[in-house]
């Protein structure tokens, strides 16, 4: 932990997430925001160098900690797969590696064929008992053909297992362990949350906090099982869930992993004393799905409201039609976020093949990969190389004025998913924050706001010409879309700062009436 310092505010707060914390801005917001308001603040996440790190975030501290995985459990397909393949070696690269040792089996017979062949040779040579030369071949022969059966064995065990075939055997498991343990199965099916309650489990009852805020699905169980061991200790800590997907809409190759989830989740969701969300359309199914007297509040995912203050390197970080090389009368629409096939990048890629001067920027999480190829090729592919820029994240508190130079925001999420429909992201407020009007897929949540709001259009998911027409239609009319950003008030109730507010009073409720003190109920 950091050195004493004095807090305005009594009891200790542990926020826990599963990821490095870089990158997730509403993490960072959330213990900088509660630090400010005088708790002391500890925010608990994964290192991505799997080592002990600590640093501070504003007022609060951060500590990214090693992940320690158990070993994996057997399951059905592991143990039919060990039946099936006998001869599989651990893992292809031990396989491999067996085959490329025969070099050495290759340069020892090269030597007895030269041995053999020079008199010279032979007879300066020891004469040690050794096979003859032609069984030697023999035997070098038979353990290659060994080794290469290995090898595919290997192979075809590591892709059955992958999965292949997947699906009666773990539609089966599944159906079992559900039946035998109910919610508690998730136990066997999937260990990932047992991982994060070894790799966090001692920190936090070291630290003793008075409240622990769970971050996302995984970390529920994490915050519930150290509440329990803290209570058997004689301490009461109270545990804040942040939910910030509706588990039973999440996608998954694994037919197993999602049942698992929801019953994780399931277990350990009546364990929260409050419930935070991020959209009041995920409200409301969080209250279908668990069956709770009280809708969680809802802390959208909104930026910092603009001060005036700047950070001493905001400078360095530019803007984005700088970062671009563009000057002010190029038509420049601009996307923030992580880059995945389901984010809809490659509709704005195919628009450009409709507006001929139209360039895109993509603020993006990664720069290479893939689907990044895939954004690559269609630009060629519609003679739009030239047009698309892509480049990284800038720091969340410098974002909104970095976009504010685009003409226009675009969200191009796909349709269908539960979690797309119901989203209300953060790029969605940032648009808003920087004053650009938006052009958004017709998934349910964004599209209906930016109807009522009336502050951008709206286009049919995944196609180019639409979203290309939808552009034209802003680009034509940019000062009647962004009319709606004249509201002050409106703007205010859409930052950081008015949703922080709903934790802080949620926060002096757990902590400051009694609730969160060391003496057990």
């Amino acid at each position: 932990m950091s050195a004493k310092r004095n807090f305005a505010l009594p009891g200790k707060v542990l926020m826990l997430v599963d990821n490095h914390i870089d990158g997730d801005s509403r993490v960072q917001k959330t213990a900088k925001s509660m630090a400010e308001a005088g708790w002391e603040v500890h925010l608990v996440g994964r290192s991505p160098e799997n080592k002990w790190e600590h640093y501070d975030l504003g007022g609060a501290r951060v500590h990214r900690l090693p992940y320690r995985p158990i070993p994996p459990q057997l399951t059905l397909r592991k143990a039919l797969a060990n039946f099936r393949f006998p001869l599989a070696a651990k893992s292809i690269a031990i396989a491999r590696r067996r085959l490329d040792l025969l070099v050495l089996d290759a340069s020892e017979l090269a030597q007895r064929r030269l041995e053999a062949g020079d008199p010279r040779i032979a007879r300066r040579r020891f004469r040690e008992p050794r096979l003859p030369l032609v069984l030697f071949r023999r035997v070098a022969g038979m353990r290659k053909r060994w080794l290469q059966m290995r090898l595919r064995q290997t192979e075809t065990k590591l892709e059955w297992q992958r999965g292949r075939f997947k699906g009666a055997l773990e539609e089966f498991e599944a159906a079992f362990w559900t039946l035998l343990l109910r919610d508690r199965a998730w136990r066997r099916l999937d260990v990932t949350p047992l991982n994060y309650d070894l790799s966090y489990g001692k920190f936090i009852d070291e630290a003793k906090p008075n409240l622990i805020h769970a971050h996302d699905m995984r970390m529920i169980g994490v915050a519930a099982r150290a509440a329990a061991r803290a209570r058997v200790k004689g301490r009461r800590v109270k545990v804040i869930y942040d939910a910030h997907e509706f588990v039973p809409g999440l996608s998954h190759p694994g037919r197993k992993w999602l049942k698992s989830a929801i019953a994780y989740e399931r277990e350990y969701f009546r364990f929260a004393d409050a419930v935070f969300t991020v959209s009041p359309a995920l409200a409301d199914l969080l209250v279908d799905a668990h069956k709770l007297d009280e809708r969680p509040e809802v802390t959208l995912n909104a930026p910092p409201k603009p001060t005036g203050a700047v950070r001493e390197d905001a400078a360095a970080f530019g803007d984005v039609r700088a970062a671009c090389g563009l000057g002010p009368d190029v038509p420049l629409m601009v996307y923030c976020g992580g880059a995945a096939p389901q984010r809809g990048l490659h509709t704005m890629v195919e628009a450009l093949a409709f507006q001929p001067k139209l360039h895109a920027a993509f603020v993006i999480n990664r720069l290479e990969g893939p689907y990044i190829d895939l954004l690559r090729e269609k630009a060629e592919e519609v003679g739009a190389s030239d047009r698309i820029h892509l480049m990284p994240y800038v720091p969340y508190d410098v974002l909104v004025g970095f976009l504010s130079t685009a003409d226009v925001g675009i969200h191009p999420l796909v349709t269908g998913p539960v979690n797309h429909e119901v989203a209300l992201s953060t790029k969605f407020f940032e648009f808003m924050q920087a004053g650009l009007p938006m052009v958004v897929s017709n998934v349910k949540a964004m599209s209906t706001e930016v109807r009522r709001l009336g502050m951008g259009e709206v286009f049919e998911s995944e196609d180019g010409k639409d979203l290309a027409r939808a552009v034209g239609a802003v680009l034509g009319a940019r000062e009647t879309y962004t009319r709606a950003y004249l509201d002050k008030e409106r703007l205010d109730e859409y930052t950081w700062e008015a949703q922080a507010a709903k934790y802080v009073q949620v926060y002096r409720r757990l902590l400051l009436k009694g609730g969160g003190q060391d003496a057990a109920r």
